[in-house]
């Protein structure tokens, strides 16, 4: 703990000691007193200028003027001029411009006044990213925006988030959003969120055409800090966090479970396993097992750190950041680190040219954080080893099996031991020259160029299962990744009397270049040096792979205003790639826009601020198509499981074979998503008041799924378009300000999102199967249903004691499980399977608070879903006999909560005729939930306290993440998802995955 304070000592101790000369101070906030970051403030007259940071504070010098006057503008508030007269610690309130429509809006390739945007888009501002102690972008979008819904699938450091806008848009490509970051497109989410200024959301299909095959998913937009001109500021930041398990498992400790055994050997015909005297030393304490969730779980430190330095003149302005991450698991020998570097320059070439340069370095840095959940997992075998037993045995060596509960390995050998190694080197540089040809004409190309570099390390030696199980292997793998993006177009923008028109013309390329190669040693005769000599092993197997693509687009967009009462918005774009055989399509789109405000039947109006009325109709793709998918492939092999064919029908080396390669579909087409949607944007009472609310439509046809092929034909799985499926949904936000006084602010925002999926057609068939591989989860993809649907057996309870004659149909006898017979055959066959429930939500919804008073500012947010189930199959493994858990490890089944004659319970008593089956509606939980996703108090030191430190700003703050959840879910989090990636089939299912920490942050920042 003291090297974690140490360095945020040392930095403030430096900026302290950079002491500035005497300047005018001052702090702006809105008219609720919020204060406002990133309003301009200049000395008039003058090119002098500056910018206020997050809290709103600024500094500038007035030079030799006597009566220096300020201007001070912002996006949205009316500019106001400020007589500085001698004095400091200026008090700044902006009052918010009632035609706040006319704020600039990213809207890809190119922005828009906010009054003219005819499509459903939403904004998320620096302002509101630095609320919270954010590791990852995405995390800014959940509970912020309607129509999108985040979740965190797991709680492992370095993880992404699910986000999904306006419901799922495909069976088994990715559901995530498209990010732009600064022009660069499907360039990922991986950005320092301190970098960033503003996030816009593009949803509805209008917005999201003019990104063609790529946008089916929604579009973020996401834009970085730039320097202002003035003089150099610095700014720093740092918080630590402490992170811990937001629960445990209610389990057995050591005398409940073998008695609990003893109960089941008895049961079952056996002698019981534990004797009396051990009973009794475990009930007294004399004899101590292993409570392996304490074992295996910590409670870390994470560490943030940000620092930089922005400034410049009218000709040139920079901002350059660096950031540092810390991130341990919150299981044993597990983190994430991560080193980012940003530098964006901006140029004044001459009065008509404009130059962006924009680097970018992220490392990235893991140590064992690839547990996606699953039986062998540690964090899954926590739960389900046995209690009794002691992590190491008198010699000090690790207890690797135990002979009750589960039969997997040691969770904490397995933890401790095993070495997953990754670095990534991400680079990428952006520029971007904006010409202007003409008054009304510009060129703008946009040109990125991408490097990444990742090299991964394992070994799985002693004291893992791997090693156990005499498949240790120690593993070096390396891959290169290189893409070019080149976006050109001209903008041609005009007004004549009352028109006003855009047109905007496009050209863009792109292409990407992947290699890899894998080196794999097996039984090495050491493992001293772990994974740094493969050739210690007795084997040794290597491979490589390449793959290429390219995409080639046109667009063309008009925009045209009348009065700016009426607007219409146009675009199509063509879209050619090197995934397909048919490899050009086509994407349309219109929008129409009404300034009801802007009426003459509407000026005299005190009610309304302002009101849009909306409507728009729109394709999109998804380019869920791997490269080569529609080429004709043959399998060349002849080792590490490939293909081989032995000569002289022996046991001969193995030569390289070639075989036919699965086959493929020659017509695949992209996915396509057509969507309506109309919404209605208001203001009320000056701007106090705010309300959007949109509905929509879409129907995505051509779905892609992997059919099966027969073994005469290749084998394997191949790409086909087999159906279609719908998502209809409303999402409103209410914004407000109830409460304005001299010193106290409460500003709110809600919003709320409803989405209804359905699968539509699947090709001729009524439902398609889906077994989730080794963890034996089933989902089924069925007609009028919404993806995400359970299937399995639905459970009944226990056979009573007067229903034994019926229970002796099917084997069985009163005390066993119960499930349902649908077909009525006296048995449990997957004819009985029917659908069990849907991780889809009914609806999802954020609540945002922030109450001022003075310089202190409290902060909450809630977060949840209604309607939703989860799959557990940790849950279900805890009540043993599913053969790899021999005993149960559960509370709920000590001996005196199982069916016995004379208490007649729904929980099945130990016996060899019944079935505990895990794909079935007992492991289906109510998912439902509210979490206080953040709350915090920040306190900003006055002006004059500044001064006295020559600092321009000063935040210290505390805050806390996921301190309370309501749910009536039992196991370790609601939130969890096997799929980090976001595959609609198999959502809302889980086993064994690493829970979303609760977690408690202290932080500073500051700026001189």
């Amino acid at each position: 703990m003291k090297k974690i304070l140490l360095l945020p000592l040392l930095i403030v101790s430096f900026i302290v000691g950079y002491s500035q000369g005497k300047v005018v101070t001052g702090k702006i906030a809105d008219q609720a007193n919020k204060p406002l970051a990133g309003a301009t403030v200049t000395l008039k007259g003058t090119t002098v200028n500056t910018v206020s940071d997050e809290s709103g504070n600024f500094e500038i010098n007035t030079g030799t003027q006597v009566n220096p006057v300020l201007t001070i503008t912002f996006v949205g508030y009316l500019p106001q001029e400020y007589s500085v007269r001698n004095r400091s610690g200026l008090s700044i309130q902006l009052q918010q411009d009632v035609q706040a429509l006319n704020d600039v809006v990213v809207i890809g390739y190119g922005v828009q006044r906010k009054k003219d945007v005819t499509g459903a888009s939403s904004t998320v501002k620096a302002g509101e990213i630095a609320k919270r102690p954010l590791v990852r972008i995405e995390q800014a979008l959940q509970g912020t925006t309607p129509g999108v819904a985040v979740i965190s699938p797991n709680g492992q450091p370095g993880q992404g988030l699910k986000v999904k806008i306006r419901g799922a848009n495909s069976i088994t490509g990715s559901t995530e959003p498209l990010y732009v970051i600064d022009g660069d497109i499907g360039g990922g989410s991986d950005v320092n969120v301190n970098d960033v200024e503003n996030i816009e959301i593009l949803k509805d299909a209008a917005s999201t055409a003019i990104y063609g095959s790529r946008g089916s998913n929604g579009v973020v937009l996401i834009t970085t800090k730039s320097g202002a001109s003035g003089k150099p500021k610095l700014g720093f930041g740092a918080w630590v966090q402490k992170n811990k398990i937001p629960k445990e498992l209610d389990l057995m400790g050591p005398y409940d479970f073998a008695r609990s055994v003893n109960a089941q050997f008895v049961a079952q015909g056996s002698a019981p396993a534990f004797t009396d005297q051990e009973l009794a030393d475990f009930k007294s304490g004399a004899k101590q097992g292993t409570d392996w969730q304490r074992a295996l779980h910590t409670e870390p430190w994470v560490q943030n750190y940000q620092l930089d330095l922005s400034g410049g003149t009218d000709i040139a302005r920079y901002r350059f950041s660096m950031g540092y991450l810390d991130q341990p698991g919150i299981i044993l020998n597990q983190w994430y680190k991560r080193t980012s570097f940003r530098s964006n320059v901006d140029v004044k070439v001459s009065n008509k040219i404009n130059l962006k340069v924009i680097a970018v370095a992220t490392i990235p840095q893991s140590h064992n954080n690839d547990y996606g959940g699953g039986l062998g997992d540690p964090f899954n075998q926590a739960v389900e080893w046995d209690p009794t037993s002691p992590i190491r045995d008198a010699n000090g060596n690790y207890i690797t099996h135990s002979k009750y509960a589960s039969i997997q390995f040691n969770p904490i050998a397995q933890a401790e031991s095993q070495a997953h190694d990754n670095i990534n080197t991400n680079l990428s540089g952006t520029g971007v020259i904006t010409y202007r040809m003409l008054n009304d004409l510009t060129f703008t190309s946009t040109n990125v160029y991408s490097l990444g570099m990742g090299y991964g390390q394992r070994v799985d030696g002693p004291g893992t299962s791997a090693y156990d199980g005499k498949t240790d292997n120690a593993q070096v793998n390396s891959n290169r990744f290189r893409s070019f993006l080149t976006s050109n177009y001209l903008t041609y923008k005009h007004n004549f009397g009352d028109h006003a028109i855009t047109v905007t013309g496009l050209y863009e390329f792109s292409s990407g270049q992947n290699t890899s190669v894998n080196a794999t040693a097996k039984n090495l005769s050491t493992y001293s040096l772990g994974y740094y000599n493969l050739g210690l092993g007795s084997t040794q197997n290597t491979s490589s792979g390449y793959t290429a693509d390219a995409l080639i687009s046109y667009m063309g967009r008009l925009f045209y205003s009348y009065k700016d009462k009426y607007m219409l918005s146009a675009s199509v774009r063509t879209d050619g790639s090197s995934h397909l055989a048919q490899k050009y399509s086509t994407f349309p789109s219109i929008g129409v826009a009404w300034n009801v405000k802007k009426e003459n039947f509407m000026q005299k109006s005190d009610f309304f601020s302002d009101l849009k009325v909306r409507a728009t109709y729109g394709q999109t793709g998804n380019q869920a198509v791997a490269p080569y998918s529609t080429i004709p492939v043959i399998n060349i092999g002849g080792g590490n499981g490939q293909n081989a064919y032995y000569y002289n029908g022996g046991n001969s080396t193995p030569s390289v074979a070639v075989s036919l390669g699965t086959p493929v579909s020659t017509s695949l087409r992209w996915e396509n998503k057509a969507t309506y949607d109309a919404g209605i944007d208001a203001a009320f009472l000056k701007g106090r008041l705010t309300f959007t609310v949109d509905a929509y439509s879409s129907k995505v046809t051509n779905l892609l799924y992997n059919n099966q092929a027969p073994q005469y034909l290749g084998g394997g799985s191949y790409a086909a378009n087999v159906g279609s499926l719908s998502n209809k949904g409303i999402e409103f936000g209410i914004g407000g300000t109830p409460i304005s006084t001299k010193n106290l602010r409460w500003n709110t925002n809600l919003n709320v999102s409803i989405n209804r999926n359905k699968v539509i057609d699947l090709g001729g068939l009524d439902n398609i199967l889906a077994i989730g591989g080794n963890n034996t989860f089933n989902s089924v993809i069925k007609i009028g249903q919404p993806l995400g649907e359970f299937i399995g057996y639905k459970f009944l309870g226990t056979w009573k004691a007067d229903e034994a004659t019926e229970a002796s149909k099917f084997g069985m006898k009163p005390g066993d499980a119960k499930y349902q017979d649908l077909n009525g055959d006296h048995a449990y066959t997957a004819d009985d399977w029917m659908p069990l429930g849907n991780a889809t939500p009914s609806y999802t919804y954020g609540f945002i608070n922030d109450i001022s008073y003075k310089d202190f500012t409290l902060t909450f947010m809630f977060q949840g879903q209604q309607g939703s189930q989860v799959f557990s199959q940790t849950l279900a493994y805890l009540w043993g006999g599913l053969g790899d858990m021999k005993n149960a490890t559960t509370i709920e089944a000590v001996p005196e909560n199982l069916w016995t004659p004379h208490n007649e319970t729904n929980n099945p008593a130990w016996s060899g005729s019944s079935h505990n089956y895990n794909n079935s509606s007992r492991y289906v939980y109510n998912s439902s939930y509210t979490k206080l996703k953040n709350i915090s108090l920040s306190y900003h030191l006055p002006p004059g306290v500044l001064r006295s430190l020559h600092l321009t700003s000063l935040e210290v703050y505390i805050s806390g993440q996921n301190l309370w959840v309501m749910t009536p879910y039992k196991g370790y989090d609601p939130e969890i998802d096997q799929q980090p990636t976001g595959n609609a089939i198999s959502q809302g299912q889980e086993f064994g995955v690493i829970p979303n920490p609760k977690s408690y942050t202290f932080g500073v920042r500051m700026s001189l």
